[in-house]
């Protein structure tokens, strides 16, 4: 989700408050309309708001996205949104979550649309396979100004609401829930995210006995392990620990154990605890024991010990905490369930060189990494290959006895240039088994670039023996921030003109992986784009397909492989997931793969979801995508929108004009926006 910058986050802001804005209702198709001639006649009730912004709640018999779906009732409201019990048009039960309007002010609009928008993409990553995480029912929509969520609805009732009405909970029963909700933060933590406001109001006990699932990641964000980030100032009481009263600071899975631990302590307690921000002023936390002398020893410790004010005297991840609860995850999560319900056996997950298919290139990439000061650029739209390749050149350079290091700069802050030099000097030593050594070389009286060469040079180059491979996937991840994008990358080329006389710098070998041409104004003496090695990753051609079909334990005939060229092009990851779909599916042909390919009920659903989803939240984005489906003949699009097109992957950039990247894309985006 790194697809913001400065223009497009200001047209966005114009697009929400401009008092032309199109008021459109949209799920299948996205575009202005009329008023919705299904509606009832009785509208929501009204109240304007200053900056053209509307108060309304929708009453029951309230008709949604041209009668798709009625609203029965509201079913409650937090700080940030509101959320509705509703009916599909077959009669199911959903749950539909949108924004609370008075939050939708001119000063924080933009903020809340992107916080929400993000947590549909962030339920398709985490929700699927797990019974305990809310599931997503489909991608996000729009309803008048409002973006809503259509979530699985959950029969059942909150366990706020079932201590409430039968008192404190056995520690057995506690305990299963605690563990089942633990899965789901697992989940959640290895995607990189955070869920930051688990407490019992958030987690829903299903009717039919199958257990306890956590809803609701309005608030969940993503975390760089040991780096200040700036977070929403959102949090309940009780449940939020110290660090996360604070604007900046560091947050990590034992964010989330603090208020796992917390909630426990209720279902046990029926008590709410002392808030962490009262507790720094003096106030105590009493044991749960105190409350409930049938707690065990063993229990009452462990959740003293998640819930300590200083973070790093907690458990520092959700199955530490389970541990010292005497429990282990359960085995049912999204990374262990099989596809195959017929196969009960363990799945085995074969090593990423199985499937790696060569191209010409990466023969020249080995050679040329080994010498001095060498320089490659990897480049290509996502999910090619990039971090494969790389990858790859770094284990061949550890195979020759050098240092490597992988750094993926969604890892660091890029708002500021001194903070995040700083963080990129103490990511690479912590890869080099380096200690932290800022204090001793990072002087307040030098510039910041001055800072992290000087580091560079008298510590971490001047600590190896051998070459190190310095790696730096995502690239594009500081193009929006031209001050740093400028000072950063005109950094990585004088070290590169360094290496040419400067015998320390020779050992210093660097690989730069990004997405797009680099749209941002650099100095052409100032940067790295223009020496070096460029790789550029092109499509599998048929041979590679043959190859990678092989790998998978298939036969792919010319004519079948010229089939899934029309439809995908040479697309890695797509190619992968249609084997792979074959292979583990024998009763899946060919043909209705291929058939189903751009529908809601092919095997790249999810993948054109998230596309999708990208594209609603940019609206500059999305009108220019639409003048490149509705001709076939390239277009021309402003800089911008090319740039990020073809990050994404939609398109191929002819010159200075785009098409559709492939067939899947222009007939998926041909039925849903156009």
């Amino acid at each position: 989700m790194h697809l913001f910058n400065n223009r497009l986050i200001n047209g966005i802001k114009r697009w929400f408050n401009s008092p032309e804005s199109p008021q459109s209702s949209t799920t299948q198709k996205i575009h202005p309309s009329a008023r919705d001639p299904d509606a009832p006649d009785k509208p929501p009730s009204t109240t304007k708001l200053p900056n053209g912004i509307s108060h309304l709640t929708w009453p029951p018999g309230y008709r949604l996205q041209k009668g798709k779906y009625t609203i029965e009732k509201k079913l409650g409201q937090g700080g940030l949104g509101i959320t509705y019990l509703a009916r599909n048009k077959t009669g199911d039960r959903i749950v539909i979550k949108t924004i609370l309007n008075d939050v939708l002010r001119q000063d924080k609009l933009l903020d809340y649309w992107k916080i929400f928008a993000n947590e549909a993409l962030k339920l398709a990553q985490c929700s699927c396979g797990n019974p305990h995480l809310v599931g997503l029912c489909e991608e996000i929509i729009r309803e008048g100004e409002l973006p809503c969520l259509i979530m699985e609805y959950i029969e059942g009732e909150t366990l706020s609401a079932l201590v409430k009405r039968q008192g404190v909970l056995s520690e057995e029963k506690a305990l299963l829930y605690i563990q089942q909700i633990g899965s789901a933060l697992r989940d959640i933590h290895q995607q990189g995210l955070l869920h930051r406001d688990v407490k019992p109001n958030n987690i829903m006990v299903r009717k039919d006995g199958s257990g306890a699932v956590l809803i609701d990641l309005g608030l969940a964000t993503k975390f760089i392990p040991g780096v200040t980030q700036t977070y929403l100032c959102a949090l309940t009481p009780g449940y939020a620990p110290l660090e996360q009263y604070e604007w900046r600071s560091q947050q990590g899975p034992y964010t989330d154990v603090y208020a796992l631990a917390a909630t426990l302590y209720v279902l046990l307690t029926r008590n709410k605890p002392v808030p962490a921000d009262e507790r720094a002023k003096g106030g105590v936390l009493p044991p749960p024991k105190d409350f409930n002398p049938n707690i065990s020893g063993r229990i009452n410790r462990a959740i003293l010990n998640a819930m300590k004010l200083v973070a790093r005297d907690r458990p520092q991840s959700i199955p530490e905490f389970l541990t010292l609860l005497g429990i282990e995850l359960p085995t049912n999560n999204s990374n262990s369930h099989s596809t195959n319900s017929s196969n009960n056996q363990p799945q085995t997950t074969p090593k990423i060189g199985d499937f790696y298919i060569e191209r010409p290139q990466d023969a020249e990439c080995y050679q040329n990494i080994l010498q001095p000061g060498a320089l490659i650029r990897i480049k290509a739209p996502k999910l090619m290959g990039k971090t494969l390749l790389s990858n790859r050149i770094l284990d061949y350079a550890k195979s020759q006895g050098y240092g490597t290091v992988y750094l993926n700069l969604n890892q660091l802050p890029c708002h500021d240039l001194d903070i995040f030099l700083q963080s990129f000097c103490v990511r690479v030593g912590d890869n080099l088994d380096l200690s932290d050594q800022l204090d001793k070389y990072w002087s307040k009286r030098l510039y910041s670039k001055v800072n992290c060469q000087r580091y560079f040079e008298q510590y971490l180059l001047a600590s190896l023996s051998s070459p190190v491979v310095l790696c730096l996937d995502e690239v594009d991840r500081v193009f929006p921030y031209p001050e740093v994008a400028g000072e950063f990358l005109g950094l990585l080329r004088t070290w590169h003109e360094d290496s040419k006389n400067n015998q320390l710098w020779k050992n210093l070998r660097l690989i730069v992986v990004y997405s797009t041409e680099v749209y941002i104004e650099l100095d052409i003496n100032q940067s790295p784009f223009n020496v070096g090695e460029a790789v550029e990753l092109s499509d599998f051609d048929l041979n590679n397909i043959q190859s990678l079909a092989g790998r998978y334990g298939l036969s792919l005939s010319v004519e079948s492989g010229q089939q899934l060229m029309e439809m995908l092009g040479g697309h890695p990851y797509l190619l992968k997931l249609a084997f792979s779909t074959l292979s583990k599916n024998t009763n899946i042909t060919m043909e209705h793969l291929l058939e189903t390919a751009p529908t809601e009920s092919g095997i790249y659903r999810h993948h054109l979801r998230e596309l999708l989803n990208n594209l609603i939240l940019h609206p500059n984005l999305l009108e220019a995508f639409k003048k490149v489906l509705t001709t076939t003949k390239p277009v021309r699009l402003d800089y911008q929108a090319t740039y990020l097109l073809e990050s994404l992957g939609l398109v191929r950039v002819i010159g200075n004009d785009c098409i559709p990247r492939y067939n899947l894309y222009r007939e998926y985006f041909s039925n849903r926006i156009l």
